[in-house]
């Protein structure tokens, strides 16, 4: 039998070809994803700790923040498609920088009401700021990408992505809290994020424009002449594309299970073990599995069907929140585990492996697919938009994930889960039912309506991607 991880990194060998520009694109999106993995990380905690937001209001402006996300992302995709990639790059960064610097040093300076609509004001900036950045880096991808390494580069950029979280994790969130302190860590962590911004500047100083690696998918200019918004309504009215926002607007319930690991496990895991709970070390063992797994089992999942890796995937995400639903009692009962510390450990790990393998199953070649099946002059158009559902599903879960953590979580919930002096129903592990209820949706949605999503049409083709990456 051959061995997975000789084949898997033989697939690199083609990237000998690929352009210095790709691997920029690579660069920018490592050092902005060592900023954002360890923002999301500790913003709910941030808004709380450092400004002074109650649990309801954090939740909430966590959620305008992704909100706002996906409001500018309407716009923001076909104005990438008219400037081009560099002016998009120098302005999403510009807004970030200016953004993660002021989040990082007005708390040191301003007190009460005064600081938190600052912050606010400074979440939108930062919200407008990342709504350039995914879009124009999946242009970037594929522009710099022949069709026949186009996959091989979409895992590149997805194995760096989760090295990168990795390390924003388990070394900026950890390391900056013993070095600075559980507060003044988080305002270092975000200064860490202005210098990251400066650093993707520096690489898109040096991006080539006009380099196509595919000739036949140049830009013919006839962008030039129209407007963002001219673009926006093309798009729209494609029918590819509304078969293809369907398809991902199905994924919504399951996509909240992805919204939790910023929204809700911070506070979560420091509420029902200890105020000092290595937040980074927990949320990096996700993408560690998924490092690992990409290497692993990519060349045999490939295989298969897309949509039915995608069911599988979103079944499996789902299913991880069994763990936490758990009565606690029950988690008790089972071998080795003697107090209730040991017994949300256990639960808290299990939902991150299970979740994991789900979430390495139908992710890689996703955002791939898409960017593939997008014309060649309206690229980030259709990322942005298909990006729709999902930051969709992130402010629906900054308003929910606030109220549910009021009522299921609230500060000081563990000494009552001690004394056995808290209902199943008064829970967090009913908290997490009402999640599971909710990702579940997913798949069976996807289930039920798959004879539609899949005929007439390779908007989410049911038959196995090839090397191209094209279902």
């Amino acid at each position: 039998m051959s061995n997975p991880v000789r084949n898997y990194f033989s697939e690199f060998g083609v990237l000998k070809s690929a352009s210095r520009d790709f691997w920029l694109t690579n660069a920018i999106q490592f050092f902005d994803g060592l900023a954002y993995f360890s923002m999301v990380t500790v913003l709910s905690i941030y808004l709380t700790t450092n400004c002074g937001f109650n649990d309801v209001d954090a939740g909430a402006w966590f959620g305008i923040y992704m909100l706002f996300v996906t409001a500018f992302m309407f716009g923001v995709g076909s104005i990438c498609d008219v400037i081009g990639i560099k002016k998009s790059y120098f302005i999403g960064f510009g807004l970030l920088a200016l953004a993660r610097l002021g989040l990082g040093v007005v708390p040191v300076f301003l007190h009460g009401e005064a600081l938190q609509w600052v912050v606010k004001g400074l979440l939108l900036i930062m919200s407008l700021g990342t709504a350039f950045i995914a879009p124009v880096t999946m242009t970037s991808l594929r522009r710099y990408t022949t069709k026949s390494v186009r996959a091989t580069g979409f895992n590149v950029y997805y194995l760096l992505m989760n090295i990168g979280a990795i390390i924003a994790n388990a070394l900026i969130v950890d390391g900056f809290a013993k070095i600075w302190g559980d507060v003044d860590g988080k305002l270092a962590i975000l200064d860490f994020g202005f210098l990251m911004s400066l650093c993707a500047v520096g690489c898109t100083a040096l991006l080539r424009e006009d380099n196509y690696a595919e000739d036949s998918e140049r830009a013919t200019g006839e962008n030039d002449t129209k407007r963002p918004l001219h673009i926006l309504l093309e798009v729209w009215k494609e029918r590819a594309f509304q078969k293809l926002l369907l398809f991902l607007v199905l994924t919504i319930g399951v996509r909240l299970v992805f919204t939790n690991q910023m929204l809700v496990m911070p506070k979560y895991y420091t509420r029902v073990l200890y105020t000092d709970f290595e937040l980074g070390l927990a949320s990096s063992i996700n993408p560690f599995i998924i490092v690992l797994g990409l290497i692993a089992i990519i060349p045999i999942i490939n295989r298969f069907a897309t949509v039915r890796l995608i069911i599988i995937g979103m079944a499996i995400s789902a299913f991880s929140l069994v763990f936490l639903a758990l009565p606690l009692e029950w988690v008790l009962r089972l071998p080795g585990i003697h107090n209730i510390t040991q017994a949300y450990l256990f639960v808290i790990v299990s939902q991150i492996v299970v979740f994991a393998f789900g979430e390495l199953i139908f992710m890689p070649r996703f955002t791939e697919y898409i960017a593939s099946v997008s014309p060649p002059d309206k690229v980030s158009s259709y990322m942005a938009l298909a990006a729709l559902p999902m930051f969709i599903a992130k402010p629906i879960n900054g308003f929910v994930s606030g109220i549910l953590i009021s009522k299921f979580c609230y500060d000081g919930i563990r000494p009552k889960i001690d004394t056995g002096n808290i209902a199943f129903r008064d829970s967090p592990e009913f908290m997490w039912v009402i999640y599971l209820i909710l990702a579940a949706l997913s798949p069976l949605a996807v289930i039920a309506l798959r004879k539609f999503l899949t005929q007439q049409g390779p908007e989410v083709s049911a038959t196995p991607v090839n090397e191209g990456g094209t279902p």
